[in-house]
């Protein structure tokens, strides 16, 4: 059976996010069109991900050197593992988030920390490199106030978070990338129907093929 991981890093508010109600419209169409399909939806706002702090790296000084972990220590390392598990036993990836000052949330960053694992989703090799999630696909999808990705705009700005996203997942080894942006609504609030309408437009479509 496929396996689509949505991971969806959008704070709860009393207004459903923009990036959400298109990752909605997405998963939706999806299965619908792929009802053998099992979606899991990963809530980076829901539960807290794994710390990469003092504690998770003194535990794995203490796994590296064969010490007695305590039971704090044990929880912990468990909850990297099977938040690690679940991202590499997927076969296709959503990551649904708002842009944060040109970058993604602090809630995704360290989830791709939990998830970049050597030997895991990539290994070191003489040559760099090289990833061992191949033959994947992802969907971004995100929402912005401004305007970052209009090649007609020439005040376009620089999206920092999606470059890092293509990186990480280039790193993966996953190449098959897909982009659904919602930008512009407090741009021009106006027009804020008329985008909306054309990201779930394209979320319908992208949801046939993904």
């Amino acid at each position: 059976m496929t396996k689509l991981l949505v991971i969806m890093a959008h704070p709860h508010t009393e207004t459903t996010g923009k990036s959400v109600q298109v990752a909605q419209t997405f998963m939706t169409q999806y299965q619908q069109n792929h009802p053998e399909d099992e979606i899991v939806v990963r809530d980076l706002f829901t539960t807290s991900v794994p710390p990469l702090n003092d504690a998770t790296f003194d535990a794995w000084l203490k796994v590296k050197y064969g010490k007695t972990l305590n039971s704090d220590e044990e929880t912990l390392l468990a909850a990297h593992s099977d938040w690690l598990e679940e991202f590499v036993s997927a076969d296709k990836y959503v990551f649904v988030n708002p842009m944060y000052n040109h970058f993604l949330p602090a809630e995704l960053k360290s989830y791709i920390d939990v998830t970049a694992v050597t030997r895991k989703t990539f290994k070191y090799t003489a040559n760099g490199p090289v990833g061992l999630l191949t033959g994947k696909k992802a969907l971004h999808i995100q929402a912005a106030g401004g305007l970052y990705h209009d090649p007609e705009h020439p005040n376009a700005q620089a999206d920092l978070g999606d470059s890092y996203l293509d990186m990480i997942l280039n790193l993966y080894g996953i190449k098959d990338t897909n982009k659904i942006f919602i930008e512009g609504c407090d741009q021009m609030p106006e027009q804020t129907a008329t985008i909306l309408a054309a990201a779930n437009d394209e979320a319908t479509q992208l949801a046939k093929t993904f």
